[in-house]
């Protein structure tokens, strides 16, 4: 997933662009996961925990981190991301410097807006979404790229606060989920959860391939799946972990370790039922990939 991106801020104009290059900004190169999924739904994030303060955001992201990033987004060893060095800055960015870039991210701090703007091949600059946050953080769409099957909204499922170890006791009660295909296998292991410094909960898995019987690969993965909110519907998130067992098992290509790690579906849409997140799913497998939807 190291798809570029870059954050961005404009430096004068006004109005809602259709192309990247139509007013002016400056902004920051960013190296891993610049997909809407990853660095996308983390500038969300970000504008959220600033409350609304996006002068703070272009601040933190872009003036006190004049190389660059190789990945904004906290991890274990460095909670605040990693920043790029002079001595290994990263790549130009600007209005008529995206080559280097699949996607842009650009503020507009008076208007509280975040603009999303494709320069992948075929994106040709086009503006693809925006998204107003209001004068506490709180955006006016959950993702910049939602599909059609992710904008339901279903009755609410309460219940007692979902913790660390009901969420563990959860996964392991699913069903197995190995696949094969003729001598090569692949299995999915649930191998922790824990709760985040913002109340969230995640899900450290490995994804483990065999061929001929014998370990060939094994990636490790932290999905930090379950929001704050979610967390009050316990049942809600039983469903969707449901969901995703009975989609990963009808296609051994399903199990995909960066697929899985990108996947929102508490965050980005108000489904609460199994049938719904299955759709849902489906939807990002076939649009992620190119294939038709089963």
């Amino acid at each position: 997933m190291s798809t570029p991106g870059a954050i961005a801020v404009y430096t004068s104009g006004s109005g809602i662009p259709e192309h990247v290059s139509e007013r002016p900004w400056r902004g920051v190169y960013h190296h891993w996961d610049g997909y809407p999924t990853g660095l996308g739904q983390h500038l969300l994030y970000r504008a959220q925990r600033a409350q609304g303060d996006l002068g703070a955001v272009v601040r933190q992201l872009i003036d006190e981190a004049p190389w660059g990033w190789s990945l904004c987004m906290p991890g274990p060893e460095k909670p605040e991301g990693q920043r790029l060095s002079e001595e290994v800055l990263g790549l130009r960015v600007g209005p008529e410097q995206t080559g280097a870039v699949a996607y842009v991210y650009v503020f507009d701090v008076e208007a509280r807006r975040l603009d999303l703007f494709s320069t992948l091949d075929g994106g040709e600059g086009r503006r693809l979404s925006s998204v107003r946050f209001s004068s506490t953080g709180s955006p006016d769409l959950p993702a910049l790229d939602l599909h059609p099957e992710e904008t339901v909204t279903e009755p609410f499922l309460p219940g007692e606060v979902l913790s660390a170890r009901a969420l563990k006791d959860c996964l392991e009660g699913l069903p197995p989920l190995e696949a094969v295909r003729e001598t090569n296998a692949t299995r999915l292991d649930w191998v922790d959860t824990q709760q985040e410094a913002d109340e969230s909960l995640s899900i450290v898995f490995r994804v483990v391939t065999f061929e001929d019987g014998l370990i060939s690969n094994v990636e490790e993965q932290e999905w930090n799946l379950v929001p704050p909110s979610a967390r009050r519907e316990p049942e809600r998130v039983r469903h969707f972990l449901e969901a995703l067992a009975e989609v990963l098992l009808e296609d051994p290509r399903r199990f995909n370790s960066f697929w899985l790690s990108a996947q929102d579906p508490l965050r980005r849409s108000g489904a609460r039922q199994r049938e719904s997140f299955a759709r849902i799913l489906r939807a990002h497998w076939a649009r992620d990939f190119g294939l038709e939807e089963g």
